[in-house]
């Protein structure tokens, strides 16, 4: 018990110091997966009877950093995608021919380009990405009107409705939490739909009670490039965010396969002036690319990966169970008002925060086999709409907001009360459906 207590004590001090920004997400996961294991008593280095090894060095740090390899692979194939989209220009003309259709109204022009910018991060991912969007649709929307604090909402929106069915997300917290693909896109996908109703909702309240802001005019203009998105090739070059959705959910196709399809797919509607040899060099530019876009996402994956592994040795869990037995929710109402009340413990990178805390705290909810597997992931997914769009420490959230001119924390406190509902129905949803 008096273990448990302060692994405990010792993962809050860790997430103190996250919160103030002393120590990056990153890190800070290296340093609680080391603290755990040695105040659990987990031996550096060892092994049991049967010539097993039990070691943290072993079965926490090195088995640990591979524990997610297929979600981290998924993800840096994700990223080339990402990047041959941006290279092309196909991401950036779907946004401007978005703005063309709403014309001059405000409120249509928003709608379009949220429509838009959410279809795009379906597909496309990593902080790269969020400021080639932003730097194109936060001027369109002032342009037309919109003020800084309705366009910073509209950029965080769109990311919190794409990235919930973004298919590396579900696969990698499919990979944390180990449920299968389907049933937690099935969530992910109901928390979308409801945090794009509540957007539409939410623009329509705001030019309601703002109307037209004109704080200054930033007109995008076109580019000359190799790769012009036009006719009908250009038409089927924009269906590329779609390819991988509609192989994976429609074909039941795997995850890489599908991304490699949608690359060669956008290469074959794009490379008609390019030639081959530009093709070709782009392709190559834009995996490596990728792969520094992805760079983030899969080190943090590295580092949940071993906080699994560390939640998991027996004697940490022994440790931790006895207070977990206390506080995981046994029934149907102490789920729901667990998940639903405790929801901004997701913030912070806090204990309901799967690429934080949560990722430990998760395991071992799903091992004291109190709740089912599929209800502990509906609970986490449900919440982890409120992290997408209003935590302080996403560096997308970071980025608009600095770019638009708010204050981040300031943003998450106006938009909590948009997306509260949202996990509100994705918990009742998980209800409904694994409970």
């Amino acid at each position: 018990m008096v273990q448990g207590i302060l692994i405990l004590l010792f993962m809050l001090i860790i997430m103190g110091l996250m919160v103030t920004r002393k120590m990056p997400t990153v890190l800070a996961l290296f340093v609680l997966v080391v603290g755990i294991c040695l105040i659990g008593g987990v031996p550096a280095v060892g092994k049991d009877a049967d010539g097993n090894a039990i070691g943290f060095l072993q079965v926490v740090i090195q088995a640990g950093a591979v524990k997610l390899g297929d979600a981290i692979m998924v993800a840096i194939f994700a990223g080339w995608l990402g990047m041959v989209m941006e290279k092309t220009r196909i991401s950036e003309t779907m946004i401007k021919k978005g703005a063309e259709l709403g014309g001059d109204k405000t409120l249509v022009v928003t709608l379009v380009l949220f429509v838009v910018a959410s279809l795009l991060f379906t597909t496309v991912n990593g902080l790269g990405t969020v400021i080639m969007v932003g730097t194109i649709v936060v001027p369109i929307l002032v342009s037309v009107g919109a003020d800084k604090f309705t366009a910073t909402a509209a950029m965080l929106f769109a990311y919190c409705v794409g990235n919930n069915v973004n298919l590396s997300n579900v696969n990698s917290i499919a990979a944390v939490i180990g449920a299968e693909f389907d049933d937690v896109f099935r969530i992910l996908f109901i928390c979308a739909v409801c945090a794009f109703i509540s957007g539409i909702i939410f623009f329509c309240w705001r030019y309601r009670k703002m109307g037209r802001k004109y704080a200054f005019s930033a007109v995008v203009g076109e580019e000359d490039s190799i790769y012009q998105i036009k006719g009908v090739t250009g038409g089927l070059a924009m269906l590329t965010p779609l390819i991988p959705l509609v192989l994976v959910i429609g074909f039941k196709f795997p995850l890489i396969a599908s991304f490699l399809v949608s690359i060669v797919w956008a290469c074959l509607f794009t490379s008609v002036k390019a030639g081959w040899k530009r093709t070709m060099n782009m392709l190559t530019k834009a995996l490596f690319d990728g792969f520094s876009a992805a760079a983030p996402s899969a080190t943090l994956m590295i580092g949940i990966g071993m906080l699994l592994q560390a939640i998991g040795q027996p004697t940490v869990k022994e440790a931790l169970t006895p207070i977990m037995m206390v506080v995981t929710p046994s029934g149907v109402v102490g789920f729901m008002i667990f998940f639903i009340v405790l929801a901004p413990l997701c913030l912070y990178r806090g204990p309901l925060n799967l690429w934080g805390l949560g990722a430990g705290i998760a395991a071992l909810m799903v091992g004291l086999n109190v709740l089912p597997l599929n209800a502990v992931m509906g609970g986490f997914c449900a919440v982890s709409t409120m992290q997408l769009l209003c935590c302080p420490t996403n560096t997308h959230n970071v980025w608009v907001t600095s770019y638009t001119g708010e204050e981040v924390t300031s943003v998450t406190k106006r938009l909590l009360p948009w997306v509260w509902p949202v996990v509100i129905i994705g918990v009742v949803a998980t209800v409904v459906l694994y409970m």
